[in-house]
């Protein structure tokens, strides 16, 4: 073997260093490579989850709106037979009751005294009763009066004494005014009807031949707002004075202020409502309808502007329960998710449907609270997070677990409702008719209807037979 000589061993060892500065040069890059390859694929994967997350959310969102514009899909459209549901009707119930003898206005004799078909005689004859209820249309009938005219001739004089003038009654406003009645009637077509100022004037005029302007129904609510601001007042103290109340916000627009949302507050021992019209969405309007110094139950949604409103606070299951259902006709999602939320959906529905089975049974409270324990511990083992969860539902999971402390409320104290749907019923009356108006068209005006709606729904759900002596008794 031959011997290397020192110039060769000293070329070798340079050679050795070179190679071990290169290798460990290399190694650096290549573990930067390697890390940043790792960073790139966790990128990557974080970008992938978010878009699938935004495609499932935007997919969500499109198919709540093709619910909203287009409805639901009848899975009885395609042939299929609708379960039956309630009770069958008996035959009676498709027939009108018989009117009181008092209520007959007039009576007719319809006699026989041959056959119809040969002309020979009768014999065996019998009666048979029948009624015809009618009504009576001042548009068809022209020769009854159903408008009145008053004609006032009032006596004005100069006092000699004084050197002012005197008359027998006030003379400041237009020489023809509306009565009482009429004015009546137009709170009750712009309030329970949902009429508009343009219905209204067609009403009149179809049915009574009278003419109106838009400017003398202005004036006219304007009045009635002033007359019914005490009851208006007096509704809100009588609901704040139950045990709990119930509250409820939507979209109201004002369009002098380019923005709007109605508020409502009802109570769970009466049938009265007071409402609120407001140009914002702020927590001062729900502040403003319970006073200062509540002491009540609220029962509400998960609208973060009720949460430190109340000393004991009740969160909606019928809100949380149709949200989850909504969910489960989300058809975007994949299978997995589908099933997952589903089971969610079927596992809430059961826990809701225990807590009315458990109002049912005579309060202990004892008892109330071993089960609100029982049932927190069921909700908060529904909703620990899953992957499987869509956003939509880990937001509900959340959401629940947030407001654990307001779940059960309705069973620890006793009369307080699980639900909110009295507030959604009550709120619903200003969609309806928000549809229809649009709206008011200033601040004045939100003031205006926000009394009228007030006092007309509650004397009407207090005695819908009565409401018209009641309502114009508080107007005279």
């Amino acid at each position: 073997m031959r011997k290397l000589t020192d110039d060769q061993i000293r070329q070798k060892l340079a050679e050795g260093r070179n190679y071990k500065r290169l290798y460990f040069e290399l190694k650096d890059k290549c573990d930067s490579v390697i890390a940043e390859n790792k960073q790139l694929k966790q990128d990557l994967q974080d970008q992938k989850q978010y878009f699938e997350g935004l495609i499932e959310t935007q997919a969500a969102q499109i198919a709540e709106l093709q619910t909203m514009v287009y409805g639901r899909k009848n899975r009885f459209r395609s042939g299929g037979k609708r379960p039956p549901t309630g009770t069958p009707r008996d035959a009676t119930s498709y027939r009108r009751p018989k009117p009181p003898e008092n209520e007959v206005t007039s009576e007719e004799h319809h006699a026989i005294n041959a056959c119809h078909h040969c002309g020979g005689p009768l014999t065996e004859k019998e009666e048979y009763t029948k009624f015809i209820e009618d009504i009576i249309l001042a548009a068809l009938d022209q020769l009854t009066q159903f408008k009145t005219v008053e004609k006032h001739t009032v006596e004005r004089g100069y006092c000699v004494s004084c050197g002012k003038y005197s008359s027998a009654q006030d003379l400041r406003g237009q020489e023809v005014t509306l009565g009482p009645i009429v004015r009546s009637y137009i709170c009750y077509l712009v309030t329970l009807m949902d009429h508009s100022y343009s219905q209204v004037q067609q009403a009149l005029w179809d049915i009574y031949r009278l003419k109106i302007s838009e400017g003398e129904i202005t004036t006219i609510l304007d009045a009635r707002r002033l007359e019914l601001l005490p009851e208006y007042e007096k509704l809100k103290e009588t609901i704040r004075a139950g045990p709990a109340v119930h509250m409820d916000e939507s979209r109201w627009r004002i369009q002098s202020e380019h923005s709007g949302y109605a508020w409502s507050m009802s109570g769970t021992t009466s049938s009265d409502v007071v409402f609120k019209l407001a140009d914002n969405r702020g927590m001062d309007n729900a502040e403003d309808l319970l006073g200062k110094g509540f002491k009540g139950i609220g029962i509400t949604d998960r609208y973060r502007g009720y949460k430190f409103l109340f000393w004991l606070h009740q969160i909606c299951w019928a809100h949380l329960q149709r949200t989850a259902k909504d969910l489960t006709h989300l058809t975007c999602l994949g299978v997995a998710k589908q099933k997952r939320v589903t089971k969610f959906y079927k596992q809430l529905a059961t826990i809701y449907a225990t807590i009315r089975v458990y109002q049912q049974q005579p309060f202990d409270q004892v008892t109330r609270n071993s089960q609100a324990d029982d049932l927190l511990k069921q909700v908060t083992t529904l909703c620990q997070p899953h992957t499987l969860d869509p956003k939509k539902l880990a937001d509900l999971k959340a959401g629940m677990l947030e407001y654990g402390n307001c779940l059960f409320v309705c069973l620890t104290v006793d009369g307080i409702p699980a639900d909110n749907n009295r507030a959604e019923r009550d709120i619903r009356k200003l969609v309806m008719k928000r549809r229809k108006s649009l709206g008011s068209k200033t601040t004045k005006g939100a003031r205006t209807m926000e009394v009228l709606l007030s006092v007309c729904w509650s004397l009407y759900n207090r005695d819908r037979n009565n409401f018209f002596p009641n309502f114009h008794a508080l107007a005279v």
